[in-house]
């Protein structure tokens, strides 16, 4: 038995994905969107942040090569770059520079236009999946509420499409809390934290020597001390993309000459300066937003089957932790794997994918709202800050990933690969325990912000 029609609202990334993932259990999958979708790489309307720096973790390349074998290889031969994030790109934490690890991580730099277009191309391609343009305007359901029986959209004929599941991935602006409320359901509560970043990011091109020997990039981010910051990332065909980030309203400038300024502000001034070296090939594009928001769809006392939510429209998180795409990769992985358990019944789907979505949700939305929490001026609603006590914890362990590559890899392996096992292994819990215990501080020479960290340690 299969399931006939499932459709996706929104082609996003998280709609995109979710299109290959309902493909490979349903005869007929359609996409709606309220864009043109061109044929190139061109920024989306609907993507207001589409030109800002985007990583794509290495938990979230595995999901999407799941669902769409030697995707990877598609964005290298689009030129795409892929290096080692902790032995390539400087990072430098507010005790210091991370150790440099080598045969660790490797991610795909990328511009989002160009990952949206292999995407889009590759998903389109499913002889099973057609996209059409319009707008989402609500639900239908059933007589007496219990299913999502399809959706009305405006521009489409007849102006609804009949599903047996609907998939909303229309992002942080979903209207699907309120569509749920007009079926006699409660919308879900929300969290918020809210540290007002804002980014401004341009590509450039570096001649020969502007960036140090051996790097292929130098990340300094804000922190709570620290308001200002950016990071210098390849992007591909020999271009790299240049962020300047700002917390707590200190957004960064539009203009070019007043970015670079900016920039010399950011925790280590090699930033402005290696900028100042390069050729502007894309002019500076802003983005501002509150924070980090999620939509708790897993604590509902009731929900209708035939209706998923996913993407930003679960969990939307500042941008500076690279986190979105990867959530949005791990929830389409799910959602096929609940829909090949299904055995062509939607009954149950909806609760057994948000449930089993919610503990990555938890970690991603945690991670970041935790240490926006602790930039001035912070705002919370429904959310109950970290004790600063586990703070300063957790900053002895940013401490000794100064300097020892096993601490350094599992902080990053936290992060890259949302695994935070790394961390509870015997031997990396004794080194931060005993920089704890001691008070130890980083080398300072690996706390000068004008000197890179020379020593690359092997990957254990």
């Amino acid at each position: 038995m299969s399931l006939s029609h499932a459709v996706v609202l929104g082609a996003s990334v998280a709609g995109l994905l979710s299109a290959a993932a309902s493909s490979k259990s349903f005869d007929t999958v359609t996409i709606v969107e309220r864009d043109q979708l061109s044929d190139d790489t061109a920024t989306r309307r609907g993507v207001p942040q589409g030109s800002q720096v985007h990583q794509l973790m290495p938990a979230g390349l595995t999901r999407i090569e799941e669902l769409l074998p030697g995707f990877g290889d598609e964005l290298l031969e689009q030129g795409c770059e892929r290096y080692e994030i902790d032995r390539d790109v400087a990072v430098l934490y507010p005790l210091g520079w991370a150790a440099r690890v080598a045969g660790g991580m490797e991610v795909i730099g990328f511009l989002r236009p160009t990952f949206e277009w292999v995407l889009r191309r590759r998903v389109l391609a499913l002889p099973n999946v057609r996209a059409v343009r319009g707008i989402a305007t609500g639900l239908l359901a059933g007589a007496d509420g219990t299913a999502v029986t399809g959706v009305t959209v405006t521009g489409v004929d007849g102006e609804k499409l009949d599903a047996d599941l609907v998939i909303d991935a229309t992002g942080r602006g979903s209207k699907a809390p309120n569509w749920l409320g007009e079926l006699g359901y409660t919308p879900p509560a929300e969290q918020h934290v809210r540290s007002y970043p804002g980014y401004a990011t341009m590509v450039v091109r570096f001649p020969e020597g502007a960036l140090p020997d051996g790097f292929r990039g130098i990340a300094a981010t804000p922190n709570p001390r620290h308001l200002k910051g950016g990071a210098i990332l390849p992007c591909g065909n020999g271009q790299h993309v240049v962020a300047a980030m700002g917390m707590s309203k200190n957004y960064p400038p539009a203009g070019h000459t007043e970015l670079l300024d900016y920039l010399d502000e950011a925790p280590s001034p090699l930033l402005g300066r290696a900028v100042r070296a390069a050729e502007l090939i894309v002019e500076p594009g802003t983005y501002r937003m509150p924070g980090n928001q999620r939509r708790l769809w897993e604590r509902l006392d009731r929900r209708p089957e035939g209706f998923v939510v996913i993407g930003d429209a679960v969990a939307a998180f500042n941008p500076v932790y690279g986190q979105g795409m990867t959530i949005a990769a791990i929830g389409a992985a799910l959602l096929a794997q609940v829909l090949a358990s299904a055995d062509g019944s939607i009954t149950g789907v909806a609760e057994k994918f948000t449930a089993e979505l919610a503990p990555w949700t938890d970690y991603a939305f945690a991670m970041a709202a935790d240490t926006d929490s602790f930039f001035p001026g912070a705002e919370f609603v429904n959310y109950t800050p970290p004790d600063p006590k586990a703070a300063a914890g957790e900053a002895f362990a940013v401490a000794a990933a100064t300097t020892d590559p096993a601490v350094a890899q599992a902080m990053r392996r936290a992060a890259y690969y949302m695994d935070p096992s790394g961390l509870q292994e015997p031997a990396v819990r004794q080194t931060i325990a005993e920089w704890a215990s001691t008070g130890r501080q980083p080398d300072p020479s690996l706390t000068d912000p004008n000197d890179l960290p020379s020593t690359i340690h092997n990957a254990g």
